[in-house]
């Protein structure tokens, strides 16, 4: 669904589980309950509804307790990196990674994070709103009211409109139809501010590798890389940057 609205969305998850419950196919009683994944940040006055990065209209819907209540199944609720970062931790590069952070590249920016083989959410489960550190202070404004936040440098929405789409009905895969050159000249305006919030990360979690997954069309996540990678000791495919080399020193130079 193309802008999803409460009542008609919630309706329909509805209608589709009671279809479900249907075929007798499927053990229900092996059911464990009901997982729902939304863009954050979560319950944060003046940002949780705010720009083409969010869900607008959801702000005060209580869809945990709704399909609860329709169901009769334990709902959780949680965002989109997070989960991006969890089915990485099963499935992808992070299977023997304890400690990472995972980059969406969505509409906007977020970040999964893995600390010691667990989730980290915080304190309102909205760890990882990266989308929203400033990363040039004074620079382009963003819908959360501040300037200079990093999704509004490194983001699908960014890049659709360097790439001369418009935000409001590109696809994602509508990029590897533009221009190459439009797009390389995106990824050379990123640069810093990428680096400069992966160094931040660095710093501040100490993790195993840095992985920058999304909705980005897999050939450009690993341009992107590419052009990333002077700045970390190695680099792997789909798509994990270890850490910094000055996080990975040598130690017998140091000593010197």
């Amino acid at each position: 669904m193309q802008k999803p609205q409460p009542g008609a969305t919630i309706a329909m998850i509805t209608q589709q589980l009671l279809d479900m419950k249907q075929q007798t196919a499927i053990d229900w009683r092996k059911m464990l309950g009901i997982g729902i994944v939304m863009p954050g940040p979560f319950g944060v006055e003046g940002l949780s509804s705010e720009g083409t990065t969010t869900l607008h209209g959801w702000e005060h819907v209580d869809i945990v307790g709704r399909l609860s209540a329709a169901t009769g199944w334990p709902v959780t609720l949680e965002n989109d990196a997070t989960v991006a970062a969890i089915c990485e931790r099963f499935h992808g590069v992070a299977k023997r990674l304890d400690s990472f952070v995972y980059l969406y590249l969505g509409t906007g920016l977020g970040a999964g994070i893995f600390t010691d083989g667990q989730v980290y959410g915080g304190h309102a489960q909205n760890a990882g709103e990266v989308g929203h550190m400033v990363v040039r202070p004074d620079g382009r404004q963003c819908y959360c009211g501040n300037r200079g936040c990093l999704e509004r440098y490194l983001s699908l929405q960014t890049a659709w409109e360097a790439c001369g789409l418009d935000p409001l009905t590109a696809l994602p895969e509508d990029l590897l139809k533009a221009p190459a050159a439009y797009f390389d000249r995106w990824v050379t305006s990123v640069l810093p501010a990428a680096r400069q919030a992966i160094n931040i990360l660095e710093c501040v979690f100490d993790p195993e590798a840095v992985i920058i997954g999304g909705l980005m069309p897999q050939p450009l996540l690993a341009k992107i890389v590419l052009r990333l990678s002077p700045c970390c000791a190695r680099c792997a495919v789909n798509i994990a940057l270890p850490i910094f080399d000055e996080f990975n020193p040598q130690y017998d130079v140091l000593l010197k």
